[in-house]
């Protein structure tokens, strides 16, 4: 177990008794990773059709305004920073865990001088609970229960970032 984690798994839960258990000082917010209870977000981004496959694949788009693209990217950002985002559409619904894998952007302009630009923001993702119908009750942060990934129970696998605080 490491410090860095259990302060996680102390600000997950609410509670912060390691100074009781004679385990430090009980200040999980002198760790950098962890975020405020107010900073942590888990946006859902909704799409009005197509499916999320059982693997929790999916090829989805979504025409948006301006406020709806600005509300995207603030969800987005917040979801970076919590390390989560989910995907829903009317045949399926899918929670990652992601980290940041690159950005990219294009612009092609016409004989006019207008064009789309174009960026595309790359995020390491695995999904975490994939379901087929959206309804069906949800787990981990938006479901208000908590999940812990499969690898943590059936590898050696040491690096479970949040997980690393419980036992066997």
């Amino acid at each position: 177990m490491t410090d860095e984690c259990e302060a996680c798994a102390d600000r997950e839960t609410g509670e912060d008794d390691r100074e009781e258990r004679g385990e430090g000082d009980g200040d999980h917010d002198a760790h950098d990773h962890v975020l405020p209870l107010e900073n942590l977000r888990y946006p859902e981004f909704v799409f009005e059709e197509g499916d999320i496959a059982a693997d929790g694949s999916f090829d989805l788009g979504a025409d948006l305004d301006r406020e709806g693209m600005a509300d995207w990217l603030s969800d987005l950002a917040g979801g970076m920073a919590s390390h989560d985002v989910a995907v829903e559409s009317p045949e399926g619904y899918v929670t990652f865990g992601v980290g940041a894998s690159g950005v990219r952007m294009s612009f092609d302009p016409g004989e006019d001088g207008i064009g789309d630009l174009e960026v595309t923001f790359e995020l390491r993702a695995k999904p975490m609970f994939v379901a087929d119908d959206p309804e069906k009750p949800k787990v981990g942060a938006r479901g208000g229960k908590g999940f812990v990934p499969v690898e943590m129970l059936t590898t050696d696998r040491e690096t479970f970032r949040c997980y690393n605080w419980l036992d066997d």
